[in-house]
């Protein structure tokens, strides 16, 4: 996943938010279900977009990052969810 944690100030957001975009597809959705998640890097500061266009290209660059740092050798466990086995 990659997060933005902040007050998202292209959409004007008055509270503080958490938004999780998922990499994987899953087949299911997630609606009133927990997720649990591991903050396991730092992508970025937030910043303001001129654009939606700007935004979807900061945030498909963001999830490319994301994607070349899970295939170092300490984030495999991460990208392969061997952390939350019950």
């Amino acid at each position: 996943m990659v997060a933005s944690i902040g007050w998202n100030p292209f959409y004007k957001n008055k509270k503080k938010t958490v938004e999780l975009h998922l990499i994987h597809t899953f087949e299911n959705d997630f609606y009133g279900k927990q997720i649990k998640a591991i903050f396991v890097g730092y992508i970025r500061p937030e910043k303001n977009f001129t654009s939606e266009e700007e935004l979807i290209k900061a945030i498909k660059t963001d999830i490319a990052f994301a994607e070349e740092q899970l295939q170092k050798p300490d984030m495999i466990a991460y990208k392969y969810d061997q952390f939350f086995k019950e």
